[in-house]
């Protein structure tokens, strides 16, 4: 059963971390421009970003319990992938911003009222740990929600880190501290969010899944009345749901037979492989090419 169906995920929580994070935001940008901090109005529009990747987020999963239908026979589950997929590129975008930003404040250090950035740094860190631990049950879930998970990581990193150079700035003046952990923030948030991105892409693409291709022809070869498997498809809906399809070579048999292999192969498919989803085209000697995957 998909994890959405166990019920696990309760929109108020997030509701709550949207409305959380947009209050931040707002907060982050007057201190910003108080405190004549950069770091602050980057790291604003950085939550204002995620902000909206969380209301894409929770948008698309509601989309994904729309049943299928004439227009959408798969059913709406891929519109989370779309969604971590969309999240990752943001992510990507804003990180690679702020190390332009970074290297720019480092060129040339622009002085700050550091204590100003303490209070608010203060302030964002406690609310980007209560966003984090919201959200970390269902990031082990669920692609969409450990993207949206990633993104307050990321923040709350941001958050320290800028505490941190306030203080730095408020005790010893050291202005280039500040761009020098942004950037080092960055490249972790790159390294963290390369493999929501890579995961996401493939399930885009159609990319097969992760199966023993060789174990399950041999599982399904040397099944009794079964002569040769060919043709294999196999893809992703999401994270948790994987299509196969095949040509099923077999001898004279009935269609009850057929049914019966059919079974056979269904049942092995479902309990070694994790495939639930399966479309076997049952042929006696009709495809001339017989190889494993074609066109």
């Amino acid at each position: 059963m998909h994890k959405h169906e166990n019920e696990t995920i309760k929109p108020k929580k997030y509701l709550g971390v949207i409305f959380l994070n947009l209050s931040i935001s707002i907060l982050e940008i007057i201190i910003g421009i108080l405190s004549m901090s950069v770091a602050l109005v980057s790291d604003a529009f950085h939550n204002l970003e995620d902000t909206v990747s969380l209301v894409i987020s929770f948008l698309a999963w509601k989309i994904s319990f729309k049943r299928p239908d004439e227009n959408k026979t798969y059913g709406y589950k891929r519109a989370e992938v779309i969604a971590a997929f969309v999240n990752s590129m943001f992510l990507f975008a804003v990180c690679i911003f702020l190390m332009f930003e970074s290297i720019r404040r480092l060129l040339s250090p622009e002085e700050v009222k550091g204590g100003w950035m303490m209070i608010m740094s203060a302030f964002a860190l406690l609310a980007n740990v209560v966003s984090v631990f919201i959200l970390h049950t269902d990031s082990k879930e669920n692609m969409n929600w450990r993207s949206a998970y990633l993104h307050m990581l990321g923040d709350s990193i941001f958050s320290l880190v800028i505490f941190f150079g306030a203080l730095s700035i408020k005790l010893w003046s050291v202005y280039w501290i500040d761009p020098v952990l942004s950037i080092l923030m960055c490249i972790f948030i790159i390294y963290q969010n390369w493999k929501i991105f890579k995961d996401s892409l493939d399930i885009l693409m159609q990319s097969s899944p992760n199966l023993d291709y060789g174990s399950i022809k041999m599982d399904i070869e040397n099944l009794s009345g079964v002569k040769n498997i060919h043709h294999v498809h196999s893809w992703m809906s999401n994270e948790d749901t994987i299509y196969f399809e095949a040509h099923i070579e077999v001898g004279e048999c009935s269609v009850s037979e057929s049914c019966d292999i059919s079974r056979r192969i269904e049942e092995i498919l479902k309990r070694k492989y994790g495939i639930h989803h399966t479309t076997l085209q049952f042929e006696t000697d009709k495809c001339e090419r017989k190889d494993m995957f074609y066109n």
